[in-house]
């Protein structure tokens, strides 16, 4: 146990004082009532409580004021509590295919729907990050729990240009609590090799990592690598297996109609592809799971699914408040007791 306030635990010295006055005038009361009657008669005009119970009302009355001096100290206990560690990083598609309005109004703002939706949904205490992607990833807000703060994000994602969506999953799966150092892999990451100074190793997060999970919307096209050496499919194999040997699970959201769809964009006419496959391929490896945009019950399984991972753990928690309740139990006996036994409270 810790203190806040261990100064006031000085004041603690003045109970074997207290107790010392008090036992020097308990004996100056007896021997003044032995003054003034004959000891033989006494008990006859006196109706004398149990002394058990009058001490018992007196060590109940220091043990009050024992509990007030140590609370007044503000202790700190260590105490096990079950705490949400859920973690959960939103990765929006911010590509011009998103732009498709073969979902009304449109892939892009159906996503941005979906996303907030979960946030509105899932508990509080819940940790969410937001990540939108095109060509690159970029970080929008890193985990909180923040809700005004992720849903004025969410609001603001807008369109840009092509897709990666290995890079999203990479970029989220190090925005998770524990991750932040893992090193990236490196056949996403090319200009590694590239670099003549040889750089410092990334710490790796120690001990047990905390749940994490990726909520991916996107329409599943992925046209852009980091590496242009690799197949589109192998780097998203990497990039799931990334998240796998990290213990993040992706869960992807496709968000399109079978087929694609042409769409007029500035004034353009393009065939925009749906590619679910993709998004399957990588929940698949990561122990995710694959979702339809149009299936509710899905989306609200997801919430209870990733919005609650509950863990014991230790917590230094301020107890004056415990230590304040048991001195007016304390006090209250010792009351309770005085009445009955001598018609008077202490």
């Amino acid at each position: 146990m810790s203190f806040l306030w261990p100064k006031f635990l000085w004041f603690m010295l003045l109970i074997p004082l207290l107790m010392l006055m008090y036992w020097y005038a308990a004996r100056r009361r007896q021997s003044s009532s032995q003054k003034f009657a004959d000891s033989h008669l006494l008990g006859k005009l006196i109706s004398r409580p149990s002394k058990a119970l009058l001490r018992l009302t007196t060590i109940m009355q220091f043990l009050a004021l024992t509990a007030l001096l140590i609370a007044a100290a503000r202790p700190q206990a260590t105490i096990p509590l079950q705490v949400n560690k859920a973690a959960v990083v939103i990765a929006i598609d911010a590509s011009r295919s998103m732009l498709a309005d073969d979902v009304e109004p449109s892939r892009l703002a159906k996503a941005i729907e979906l996303a907030e939706q979960f946030v509105n949904q899932v508990p509080s205490s819940t940790q969410i990050g937001l990540v939108s992607f095109s060509d690159v990833a970029s970080v929008l807000v890193p985990p909180t729990t923040d809700r005004d703060l992720l849903k004025d994000a969410i609001s603001q994602v807008e369109a840009a240009q092509n897709t990666s969506l290995a890079s999203a999953v990479v970029a989220g799966v190090r925005l998770l609590p524990g991750r932040e150092g893992v090193t990236p892999p490196e056949e996403l990451e090319p200009q590694a090799f590239q670099d003549p100074q040889p750089q410092a190793e990334p710490e790796e997060p120690a001990g047990e990592l905390a749940p994490g999970s990726m909520l991916i919307f996107s329409d599943g096209v992925s046209n852009v690598s980091n590496n242009p050496e690799l197949a589109g499919e192998v780097a998203l194999d990497i990039a799931a297996r990334f998240a796998r040997d990290n213990k993040v699970n992706l869960y992807t959201i496709a968000v399109g109609k079978s087929g694609g769809t042409v769409a007029n964009i500035d004034g353009q006419d393009y065939f925009i592809p749906f590619e679910p496959d993709n998004l399957e391929r990588l929940a698949d490896f990561s122990d995710g799971r694959s979702l339809d945009a149009d299936n509710e019950d899905d989306i609200l399984a997801i919430v209870r699914e990733l919005g609650r991972v509950m863990r014991w753990e230790l917590n230094d928690m301020e107890v004056s408040s415990l230590l304040s309740g048991l001195a007016l139990v304390f006090m209250m006996g010792a009351a309770y007791l005085s009445l009955r036994l001598q018609r008077r409270v202490p």
